[in-house]
């Protein structure tokens, strides 16, 4: 079993679920070109860490806390990542997500330009005042998720679902939607469709 230490630096190491045995608490460690396969972090807190070229695989992260930790060019696939209230982060965020779970996430203020959040369920996200110039959402559900004085221009969300966006609310120029999905555009609109 390989426990994680406070001030540890880790690099070029893939760590399988069977060796982890963490605190509650990981203080000012980096991870530093990292694999992480099928491992379980629960509610664990990462403060003032540094991931680096990491990629997560099959992991539970959820509720964990990351206050002042960064994230540099970082991979989550097929990740359970719900309840993580990302402006806790050391910023610029610089992730990508790919057929992940972050329901119940909070993005608020969070400039994620060019973020990947592909094939990803996005249940109840707050993306209020969040930045998701040229992000790319495709196949993604937003079911539940806010979008307040989000800037969304040149963000491709084809075959995405579930959301509810107010155009005069946000930033739409050359956003990307697909039919029928699209139609709710109109939703907030003082119309009738017959």
């Amino acid at each position: 079993m390989l426990p994680f230490t406070n001030h540890s630096y880790y690099e070029d190491h893939t760590f399988q679920a069977e060796e982890i045995q963490t605190a509650p608490q990981i203080k000012c460690a980096e991870f530093c070109d990292c694999a992480f396969v099928d491992c379980k972090f629960p509610g664990i807190s990462f403060f003032d860490c540094i991931f680096e070229g990491c990629s997560f695989d099959n992991c539970d992260l959820t509720s964990i806390s990351i206050k002042h930790t960064s994230f540099r060019d970082v991979l989550f696939t097929e990740t359970k990542l719900t309840g993580i209230h990302w402006p806790d982060a050391a910023l610029p965020l610089d992730v990508k997500f790919k057929q992940s779970i972050l329901n119940y996430s909070n993005f608020i203020g969070v400039d994620l330009r060019s973020v990947d959040l592909v094939h990803c369920q996005l249940k109840e996200v707050d993306f209020t005042e969040t930045n998701l110039t040229k992000a790319d959402c495709r196949y993604s559900d937003f079911s539940g998720a806010r979008f307040v004085k989000t800037n969304l221009s040149y963000t491709n969300l084809t075959h995405a679902t579930g959301y509810s966006i107010h155009p005069a609310g946000n930033t739409l120029r050359k956003t990307r939607f697909s039919f029928p999905e699209a139609v709710s555009l109109l939703d907030n609109l003082d119309i009738i469709l017959e």
